[in-house]
């Protein structure tokens, strides 16, 4: 029994805070503490940008519908029954002969 008590007394010891005790742990206080802070930073910066990109995917399938729709109303406005409905408002004609094409010839 004295064996048990002569180790607990020892680490009890070396367990009591002092002022020595305290101030050289203080570096290592403040090293958990610099690294607390840098996980903390390092988390907000990882949300922040998970919402950025989050924001920048719902804005580009935003501009792919846009341009799906553009698209297609182009194709639409394109048609030869639609260009030919459109030249008559402006009172222009289908000419009756095929424009001749040129040809360059190169040396």
């Amino acid at each position: 029994m004295s064996k048990f008590k002569k180790a607990i007394g020892a680490l009890s010891d070396r367990l009591k805070l002092t002022d020595e005790g305290l101030i050289r742990m203080l570096p290592f206080a403040a090293w958990l503490s610099a690294l607390a802070l840098v996980s903390i930073y390092i988390s907000h910066s990882t949300d922040r940008k998970v919402h950025e990109i989050d924001e920048l995917s719902k804005m580009r399938q935003t501009l792919e519908a846009e341009h799906t729709e553009t698209k297609e109303r182009l194709t639409k406005l394109s048609l030869e029954s639609r260009v030919l409905r459109r030249a008559q408002a402006l009172e222009l004609i289908n000419p009756d002969e095929r424009p001749e094409k040129i040809v360059v010839e190169s040396e």
